[in-house]
């Protein structure tokens, strides 16, 4: 089925029940007639955006709201005289039969007031779910969020793969420390439940107010940031080191208490781990960005965080 989109007027609301004119977002009516990712991409269209991502996006960041979905008995394509009430109920998370979908989209940019006579209100409806369209939208969503993380990963990795990267798994040993939770996409969050929630370091098993080092070659001059992150990684730690353009060494959970901020010189003690921020257990969390992106640490740079010892090259 060719997917359709469409603004639909059904009767007309009273003036004194459009209380929306006062409200920076207004509600349309959007009428979605094909499954799974045309739906998605119809609703979009419909909705003002340019794709799927884009409808997202605004819908993450308030631009956008789905308020509500009545994807069952409106406007059957079947015979007009049957009973809505008599067909079987679909339960909350199966999917219906395929007939059009009315999705209503609050909306940034206020409508006159001829289109404001037009909103339209539902009876029957599931509140915040699109059946087909935005339930596909959104699982492949999170596929796309994990490809072009690989994908960008992988163009920055550039410079690293020069120097043959090696990051550590879980369970392996750096330094005498068993390494608890690798650099990755995390099928979901630890600590809230969140799918698809990427880990952009390495987690070492480590007993609160062990000594952190500067990493850098010997007699490097390294600039150190101490700030608090409201993310969930507590205390952090940024090293920049002269020998390393482009790279900051990151250490996340540290104690509140011993942080040397400001100038110092490679394996020189600059804090100490802790356990600040979110977590699951005690534990030092190693962390490596270049050019502001965060890629595989590296075991010689978590090696010399933890030991002082310039990195191996």
């Amino acid at each position: 089925m060719t997917p359709h989109s469409s603004f639909k007027p059904s009767e007309p609301l009273s003036r004194s029940s459009a209380v929306r004119r006062n409200e920076p977002k207004q509600p349309c009516r959007v009428t979605v007639s094909a499954p799974g990712w045309h739906g998605a991409k119809a609703a979009a269209l419909a909705a003002g955006c340019s794709s799927v991502s884009d409808l997202l996006e605004k819908i993450g960041s308030g631009e956008l709201a789905v308020i509500e979905s009545d994807a069952i008995a409106l406007d059957p394509l079947h015979n007009p005289t049957r009973n809505p009430a008599a067909q079987p109920s679909v339960p909350f998370f199966q999917s219906p039969p395929p007939l059009p979908q009315h999705i209503h989209i609050h909306t940034a940019t206020p409508v006159d007031d001829d289109t404001e006579d037009a909103l339209v209100s539902s009876t029957t409806s599931f509140p915040k779910l699109i059946i087909t369209g935005l339930c596909a939208a959104m699982i492949i969503s999170a596929l796309l969020y994990i490809a072009n993380r690989l994908i960008s990963t992988n163009l920055i990795l550039d410079r690293e793969s020069i120097e043959n990267i090696i990051t550590p798994k879980t369970g392996d040993i750096v330094a005498g420390y068993e390494v608890s939770d690798e650099y990755g996409i995390r099928p979901f969050h630890p600590v809230t439940g969140e799918p698809n929630v990427p880990h952009n370091g390495v987690d070492l098993a480590m007993d609160i107010g062990t000594p952190i080092y500067a990493v850098g070659q010997v007699g490097d001059p390294v600039t150190v940031k101490c700030w608090w992150d409201d993310g969930g990684g507590g205390w952090v730690v940024d090293q920049i080191a002269k020998s390393y353009p482009g790279y900051t060494f990151q250490s996340l959970h540290t104690s509140e208490k011993g942080c040397q901020q400001g100038a110092a010189k490679a394996g020189e003690r600059i804090a100490y781990s802790g356990n600040s921020g979110l977590g699951t257990g005690v534990h030092y969390d190693f962390r490596v960005k270049i050019d502001g992106e965060y890629v595989p640490p590296a075991t010689k740079y978590l090696e010399s965080a933890v030991t002082g010892d310039p990195p191996q090259e």
